[in-house]
């Protein structure tokens, strides 16, 4: 019978450096938890090491004896002083109990998954979402223990006005509209967006605008889920806009003189973008979420856009479904998503008719239709309308971590998006 990966010696020797060098915690604390410990005594020496950084005690024998618990023997201390090399680098040791402790997750994973398909599971489709997400948490310490101390979150804070000060605005994924960037500070990490709008307003322009800036401007990696437009229909929109060529000359081929070079620099641009379409028109939740984390596995994704939320399919839509609750369902698992893979997601949705009938044409939250859920989970949500034929203004309508206003767009009717 096979034995469960671990190196007690490593292990030993790991927390032995500890007690003397005061320094090696510091340095070992960002590879590994106390979960990863296979032997229970050296667990337990770093659980008591954890509890004096946190204290900010020194740690050495003397205060590791006093914290440790009473069926701890001393002589387990000793010993693991003894066999502490000398000279050696206490992150070498570290990296070999992270490594060891990720391989006996990935067999507890593989007991779970076995579970799942043993069950027989009505939803094959739950199933598959069940077991990649075991998959995908296999290595990843956030999942392992989310669990943090204000005084982690303050040092993160710290952290992160310190890299304002030295490099500027800690600015998101550009939004490809300046001034919009200035009241949201770009999409954020885990953030979900709603873009609602009346149809033809110009909701898609503004998220293919974001994906162009984004992944054209600053290398940023997009995946956009479009149910409405083809992959093709996005593509030719997305080339209109990196070459300035109007998207009806495009589609009739009416490219004439210099366009020709304007046409060759815009699909030179359109090639080295980072941007993968998927045009699936009755993708789900989970399907979404499954392909999503697939190709976050294979390179970090930057931005994520959906267009749009009432034409996604529930994963438990039958005939009698309803479907206020599935667009809240749906909200939610974006939502989750965002948060799973700590990146944005840009969701689009439909307003209802009630702005129309409003003198001033300005849409409300309430008027976010098929659901008020979709306001209850968006930490921002952005809405557009026409005060006229030919201005569009866009409105911060919330922002859950900062100001609200408006910006008005200027609308390029030819190649289809916002300046």
């Amino acid at each position: 019978m096979n034995q469960t990966p671990h190196d007690k010696r490593a292990e030993m020797a790991l927390v032995g450096t500890l007690m003397v060098h005061s320094e090696a915690y510091n340095s070992c604390a960002p590879l590994i938890s106390s979960r990863d410990f296979y032997d229970p005594t050296a667990r337990a020496i770093w659980q008591a090491a954890e509890r004096l950084h946190k204290k900010g005690i020194a740690i050495d024998p003397l205060t590791i004896s006093t914290e440790l618990p009473t069926e701890v023997s001393r002589t387990a201390i000793s010993q693991a002083i003894a066999d502490a090399p000398l000279g050696s680098e206490p992150t070498r040791y570290a990296q070999v109990v992270s490594d060891l402790a990720v391989a006996r997750r990935i067999i507890e994973a593989a007991q779970e998954i076995a579970k799942i398909g043993y069950s027989k599971p009505e939803s094959i489709d739950h199933a598959v979402d069940q077991a990649q997400k075991i998959m995908f948490g296999v290595n990843s310490r956030r999942s392992a223990n989310s669990s943090v101390g204000t005084g982690k979150v303050a040092n993160q804070i710290v952290e992160r006005i310190d890299h304002i000060l030295t490099y500027g605005d800690d600015l998101g994924v550009p939004t490809g509209i300046a001034l919009l960037d200035t009241i949201i500070g770009g999409w954020q990490n885990s953030d979900l967006v709603i873009i609602a709008a009346r149809p033809s307003v110009g909701k898609t322009a503004l998220a293919l605008s974001s994906a162009k800036t984004a992944a054209g401007q600053h290398g940023k990696r997009v995946l956009i889920y479009s149910l409405e437009m083809s992959a093709q229909s996005i593509g030719t929109r997305l080339l209109a806009a990196y070459s300035g060529i109007g998207v009806q000359e495009i589609l009739r081929g009416r490219i004439q003189g210099a366009d020709w070079i304007r046409l060759a620099a815009g699909l030179r641009k359109l090639m080295l973008a980072d941007i993968v379409i998927d045009d699936t028109p009755t993708i789900t939740p989970i399907e979404l979420r499954s392909r999503a984390r697939q190709l976050s596995q294979q390179k970090k994704v930057d931005l994520i856009i959906v267009d749009y939320l009432q034409l996604m399919s529930s994963d438990r839509a039958t005939k009698d479904a309803n479907r206020v609750i599935e667009v809240a369902e749906i909200s939610r698992s974006l939502k989750s998503l965002a948060r799973e893979l700590d990146v944005p997601v840009v969701a689009l949705s439909q307003l209802n008719r009630s702005s129309e009938h409003r003198e001033d044409g300005e849409p409300r939250l309430s008027d976010l239709r098929d659901s008020g859920a979709i306001e209850q989970d968006a930490d921002i949500v952005l809405m557009l309308w026409r005060p006229s034929d030919h201005a569009v203004r866009l409105k911060v309508a919330k922002h859950r971590n900062g100001p609200t206003g408006e910006v008005d767009l200027d609308w390029k009717k030819e190649t289809v998006e916002f300046k």
